[in-house]
């Protein structure tokens, strides 16, 4: 079966005043249809500029090489009148920071329903009817869709944000910490979101610091480190078994686990990445993990840059 996201050796650099920024180096994995994927990792790792590349929405100052198929259409130098039919209907889009997403300047239920509407899903007559519907597909009640907002909590306004992703149906949503400030209460609730989700058939991306969340949520978990994808496993197998000493370190750093820091500093944004990244860190580096260049393919689906294994 043709995965629905399919990653080639994807590479994202930034130009910038000090030189060339490195986010994502050298990415190929897929995502299959009806799974949820998680992807943890530290900040400045690469993670949210992976699932922009996948969007078609990085800056100017990006320089995106590769290949990145949907449903096996290409989509690294897709027009834009392409990509205008993509997202939303094919591609959902759940960004960071829903009170800076949402314009306040519209009420909840013409957010929701205005995409629709312009596509002519919709007649404007009718938003409130799908504007409830999609606030219900949420857990908020209908008289969240006269509200602007400001009106709204953060764990309501992240819910929103999440319904305006799901407005014109598609099969494949990407969601960019969506559980960011959130309290503990809207946590689970952001999670019972996802989970009902992924009952109903999508596909989702979750990228997430919060591993708690990816735990519960995910079916594979990819961690990405210095721009670079270190491991990829199904969620099960790596929470009780982490292969690469990053990934142990994230699990052991969990309030859970024991909240033990990890030694050392990430990579410079302008280092160019050689072999595994963390080998800096590493108590266990030899000198041929700085000339690594792929993951090693294991039984069972699981890939780990490290040769440990």
């Amino acid at each position: 079966m043709t995965p629905l996201i399919e990653l080639r050796d994807v590479h994202v650099r930034f130009k910038t005043a000090r030189g060339w920024g490195y986010a994502v180096t050298g990415t190929s994995a897929v995502i299959r249809r009806g799974r949820v994927t998680a992807i943890i990792g530290e900040s400045g790792s690469g993670k949210s500029v992976l699932g922009a590349a996948i969007m078609g929405l990085l800056p100017y100052n990006a320089e995106l090489r590769g290949s990145i198929r949907f449903q096996g259409r290409e989509l690294v130098g897709l027009p834009d009148r392409q990509w205008d039919e993509l997202r939303g209907s094919e591609l959902g889009w759940v960004a960071q920071n829903p009170l800076s997403a949402l314009n306040p300047a519209y009420r909840t239920d013409e957010l929701l329903a205005e995409a629709a509407i312009r596509r002519r899903r919709v007649r404007r007559r009718d938003k409130a009817g799908f504007a409830r519907r999609l606030l219900e597909r949420v857990s908020l009640g209908s008289d969240i869709a006269r509200r602007y907002s400001f009106e709204l909590s953060g764990g309501m306004a992240q819910r929103v944000l999440i319904a305006t992703g799901l407005g014109l149906g598609p099969p494949f949503l990407i969601l960019d910490e969506p559980t960011k400030g959130l309290d503990q209460a809207n946590v689970s609730r952001v999670r019972d979101v996802i989970l009902g989700l992924a009952s109903a058939g999508h596909t989702l991306l979750v990228i997430t610091h919060d591993i708690s969340l990816a735990e519960q949520i995910a079916d594979e978990i990819w961690v990405f480190y210095g721009s670079r994808l270190i491991e990829q496993a199904p969620a099960g197998e790596f929470f009780t078994d982490p292969l690469h000493p990053y990934s142990r370190g994230l699990i052991d750093a969990m309030p859970s686990r024991g909240l033990q820091p990890i030694p050392g500093e990430a990579p410079s944004f302008f280092t160019t990445p050689e072999g595994c990244p963390f080998a800096e860190r590493c108590g266990g580096a030899r000198p041929a993990c700085r000339r690594l260049e792929s993951l090693t393919e294991l039984p069972g689906g699981r890939r780990v840059m490290c040769l440990q294994h």
